[in-house]
């Protein structure tokens, strides 16, 4: 059970990082691939359960969208929306 919670919660992760950070607007592309983000989702989970702050959740995913995906007119505040809803994911406690 501990392997499908923490495979439905990167699940969840991966749909946060298409549907609301999405920094190289992915998502409006008919043809795009599903799964952009997906090398991102264990560094988020990882961070979501080792108890990071939002600032430090915020500033990973800045730092992949300025440095790594050429976006440096991007700033922290455009990130919360995601840190925001990445909190929102139910963990389990058991299984990390």
């Amino acid at each position: 059970m501990q392997k499908y919670a923490a495979q439905r919660v990167k699940q969840v992760i991966e749909q946060i990082l298409w549907q609301v950070w999405d920094p190289i607007g992915m998502k409006g592309i008919t043809d795009a691939p599903e799964d952009e983000y997906s090398g991102y989702v264990n560094g988020v989970l990882e961070l979501l359960t080792s108890g990071a702050s939002d600032e430090v959740i915020a500033d990973h995913l800045l730092r992949i969208a300025t440095e790594g995906m050429g976006r440096p007119e991007l700033t922290i505040a455009d990130m919360r929306p995601t840190v925001a809803a990445l909190r929102a994911i139910e963990l389990a406690h058991d299984w990390h």
